[in-house]
């Protein structure tokens, strides 16, 4: 999705300003999915603006300037479900973990088994904050991307537990590995 549907997107959930926008779309769920920078934002939203998908109203601050409150209009709302309406092009994954390993061989086999360490508590951490917030789960469809979600990650998180006894067998030999881990 490019820029401009990422503000349509957010601000279809309730008037904000550009950094409110920037802020939500830095955090969980969006984050997880897309990446933008305020260098897109604020552009995109003066686009927007102009061609009547968002209203912008300034909003005084006191001593510091006025801020613009941008808020979704209805020819912004049918733009948006137009584009969430046609078919998702395919999904581009982009993994510094996964670089890593495609070139783990270069790497001392302790470094690259302590890598996957690392990532293996990442994982747990994410679903514990996933098991935490279903809460906030608003719609149906969200609650669907939600068990997505735990569903990818739990997948991740089993692959490299069940794995990394293998992966350290191979790169240290089975009478280097650690017995806990060997066990594992």
């Amino acid at each position: 999705m490019d820029a401009k549907i990422l503000c349509l997107a957010v601000l279809s959930r309730g008037p904000a300003s550009g950094y409110e926008i920037k802020k939500r779309l830095e955090q969980p769920p969006h984050a997880l999915f897309q990446d933008t920078s305020f260098g897109s934002i604020y552009p995109a939203l003066r686009l927007l603006t102009g061609e009547g998908a968002v209203s912008a109203e300034a909003v005084a601050q006191g001593k510091r300037p006025a801020k613009k409150i941008f808020s979704l209009t209805e020819a912004g709302r049918e733009r948006l479900i137009s584009a969430l309406s046609q078919p998702p092009g395919p999904d581009r994954l982009r993994s510094d973990f996964l670089f890593t390993l495609l070139y783990g061989d270069l790497l001392p086999p302790s470094l690259l088994l302590s890598i996957i360490d690392a990532r293996i508590a990442e994982l747990e951490e994410r679903l514990a904050w996933m098991g935490n917030c279903g809460g906030s789960i608003t719609s149906p469809s969200a609650a669907f991307l939600h068990g997505l979600g735990l569903t990818y990650y739990q997948s991740c998180l089993d692959y490299l537990r069940n794995n990394r006894p293998r992966l350290a067998a191979d790169l240290l030999g089975p009478k280097q590995v650690p017995h806990e881990r060997a066990a594992e």
